[in-house]
């Protein structure tokens, strides 16, 4: 099994995790993890994995992210350290791509820079804000981005424009490739906006999260993408009748629609029951097929 050969070939450079523990589900089993704190580290790490054929995968917060309970036999690659840091240079915001993106939202608007407001509440990384173009309210973080520099496995280094990413809604073209990003430079409003003003903004999206999603219960946020026509997910499902429906531990949200809650317990094959139920239902009464906007790590059976 990879994830025995991984703590095998070098116990020293591994550890065991729980990946229920680094996904915002809270559901997952083991695996291995390695930790990057800088380029060179990640340079050296990547070379490793890759120079002894082991699967590896980079996660930040896990806010998007189906993991099997399980676990998943390969290495998990945490961005720590340089590269989780993130600094101003007047208008500009360069950030690791391990960077959480709710403070550096909130550092932008405590400074008087407007532009990332949207982005308080959205629990993530900035390298996974800008592999998923992360956006709410109308906002995208592609419309920031003026710099964004990748790592192609295993040593080569290149840095991309924003056309250069193949953004869309809620895509990039780092879905499609194993590049790892590493850094992000944001360009943000110079005008100096008033910083009372901004951080009363950013509270304001807080409550509104609040109220709107089921932010005290485990969950993933939206799981499926807007279709390109039609209303939206969560109306299409609760329209539906699904709002509460229940397998397992999993469960539609009675407060949106398009969030499925670990009510406790829930097992990542609960999960994907529940969202092939949601699917197929949608189907029957709408002729609109929902597709998910979740990533999924390891083998999740349904049983």
């Amino acid at each position: 099994m990879i994830f025995d050969k991984a703590m095998k070939i070098a116990p020293e450079r591994f550890r065991v995790i729980k990946l229920a523990e680094y996904t915002t589900w809270g559901i997952g089993g083991p695996a291995a993890s390695v930790m990057a704190n800088t380029m060179e580290e990640l340079y050296d790490t990547i070379g490793f994995l890759s120079d002894n054929s082991l699967p590896w995968v980079v996660i930040g917060r896990g806010s998007n992210l189906l993991a099997a309970t399980e676990g998943w036999h390969g290495v998990i690659v945490l961005l720590r350290g340089k590269l989780a840091e993130f600094s101003f240079n007047g208008p500009l915001l360069t950030a690791g791509g391990g960077a959480h993106l709710p403070s550096m939202a909130a550092a932008s608007c405590s400074r008087g820079l407007a532009g990332l407001s949207f982005a308080v509440g959205i629990p993530g990384t900035a390298g996974g804000a800008v592999f998923m173009n992360a956006g709410a309210y109308g906002s995208s973080l592609s419309e920031l981005v003026k710099e964004v520099t990748v790592l192609h496995p295993p040593d080569s280094i290149e840095y991309l424009t924003a056309e250069d990413c193949g953004f869309g809604y809620r895509t990039s073209r780092f879905q499609k490739n194993d590049s790892i990003v590493t850094s992000v430079v944001l360009k943000l409003s110079d005008n100096m906006e008033n910083r009372v003003d901004l951080r009363r903004k950013a509270r304001e999206i807080l409550s509104l999260r609040r109220e709107k999603f089921p932010l005290e219960v485990p969950n993933a946020g939206s799981v499926f993408r807007r279709p390109e026509e039609g209303p939206p997910p969560g109306k299409l499902i609760e329209d539906c009748g699904l709002k509460g429906m229940r397998i397992g531990g999993a469960v539609v949200s009675t407060v949106h629609a398009n969030f499925i809650e670990n009510a406790g317990g829930a097992t990542s094959s609960d999960i994907m029951q529940l969202i092939e139920l949601v699917i197929l239902r949608v189907r029957q009464a709408t002729g609109i097929t929902l597709k998910r906007e979740i990533r999924q790590l390891g083998e999740l059976n349904i049983e």
